[in-house]
């Protein structure tokens, strides 16, 4: 669901957001407003508010007049009810320890989060994987939030509650998945700095005391997702579907269903999740292959299949991009709206069912968990992979100088005959 620019909101609106949600629900009739609350949500983390947020609707006039018939408002409130209007995103303050940071961690980003109140401070609470409770709510802001982004996927949160405290390291969920992927998963503990500690000091725990924990984590959480995924689909392609004509003389059956449409409907959430994080695997996989894993008699038939597998998550994202681009251009309103967006879902679903056949079964799920205990080596530069390489190979290393061989002595052609 996406909601309205809060830009295009007045004063009034969020006085009324206000009295909507101050009001009990029997007096809202007769408050008379523009607007219809749909949902009301507060967070506590025991006794502790947290925050507080609402979902409107405008009324039918409205509607009419200026906004559309699917626009939605969300409002963020503070403990005592007041309306927390989003505010314009400008360019954030780099804080020292955000330059110093960066040039102890050549090849991660470090940036400064906005930390506004409402919709900011929550959205950064929401970006936390584990770890406990946040030390801000949707109102009290912490002094500094700084995001860290690993060349290997890794995401932290650096934050410092108030001025000359202590600093916090803690893991953030992979900016491309929801929380959900994560299910089970512990990402690494928290790191607790003093408010003297160098930003060297920082670095170096990050690089390597989390990094590697958080890289193993999040790949074994994308692992545990593909397959079950994959297996959901295995399993639906055996489910019993009545043909053409037919009847449905197995109603009711567990794991059957009427039609191909509904098995396809049925399968567009497992798609979605190949879909999404097939790529990381195949990346994971093709920078730790080795090359004794394409000469395994087990090993390397799969190596040989991770293009197909490659090609399909490709053919996947062009359907779901394909059938985005055609609900975009279906008027809000008309009056077959609905059905041209049926039909456009019934026709992504048995493309797309039709385009995973070949990772029912394929072989990103083994490869992935052969891969798995190299993923939390620390990532490598080109030189450092040379480097690695040539003592595999026993190749001596350094500058050791070497005797260049004698020349071969020319080689004498043939004679040829004259006439």
């Amino acid at each position: 669901m996406s909601y309205l620019d809060h830009a295009h909101l007045t004063a009034a609106d969020f006085t009324e957001f206000e009295q909507l949600v101050a009001a009990r629900p029997d007096q809202r009739p007769a408050l008379h407003t523009n607007w219809h609350p749909v949902l009301t949500s507060t967070q506590r983390d025991g006794a502790q508010w947290v925050s507080s947020s609402a979902v409107f609707k405008p009324c039918d006039a409205r509607i009419d007049s200026e906004l559309g018939e699917e626009t939605y408002v969300q409002v963020y409130f503070d403990e005592d009810g007041r309306a927390l209007p989003d505010r314009p995103r400008r360019p954030v303050p780099v804080p020292p320890l955000a330059a110093e940071l960066a040039e102890h961690l050549p090849g991660w980003s470090v940036q400064p989060c906005p930390l506004n109140p409402g919709r900011d401070l929550v959205e950064l609470r929401e970006r936390l994987w584990g770890g406990g409770p946040a030390p801000w709510d949707s109102v009290s802001a912490p002094h500094t939030a700084l995001l860290l982004a690993g060349p290997g996927g890794e995401r932290f949160l650096a934050v410092r509650p108030r001025p000359g405290h202590e600093l916090v390291v803690r893991a953030a969920l992979p900016d491309d998945d929801p929380d959900s992927l994560l299910g089970g998963m512990k990402p690494p503990a928290r790191i607790v700095f003093p408010a003297d500690a160098t930003p060297a000091t920082v670095a170096a725990d990050v690089r390597d005391r989390l990094a590697p924990g958080y890289r193993q984590a999040a790949w074994q959480a994308r692992t545990n997702s593909f397959a079950f995924a994959a297996e959901g689909l295995q399993r639906l392609s055996t489910v019993y579907i009545p043909g053409t004509g037919l009847p449905w003389s197995r109603r009711g059956e567990a794991g059957g269903f009427e039609s191909e449409a509904g098995r396809n409907r049925a399968a567009w959430r497992y798609i979605t999740t190949l879909t999404d994080q097939g790529p990381h695997l195949v990346a994971g996989i093709r920078a730790t292959a080795r090359v004794e894993d394409h000469l395994d008699p087990v090993t390397g038939p799969a190596l040989r299949r991770l293009g197909e597998s490659e090609r399909t998550l490709g053919r996947l994202r062009e359907i779901r991009e394909g059938w985005q681009d055609a609900m975009d251009c279906v008027l809000p309103g008309h009056p077959t709206a609905q059905q041209a967006r049926d039909r456009a879902v019934d026709l992504r679903n048995q493309e797309a069912w039709q385009a995973a056949a070949p990772l029912r079964d394929g072989p990103l799920p083994a490869l992935a968990a052969h891969v798995a205990p190299k993923i939390a080596q620390p990532v490598q530069d080109r030189e450092q992979q040379v480097k690695a390489a040539l003592a595999r190979t026993g190749h001596p290393r350094g500058d050791s100088s070497v005797t260049p061989a004698p020349p071969l002595p020319p080689v004498l052609g043939t004679p040829r005959r004259t006439r």
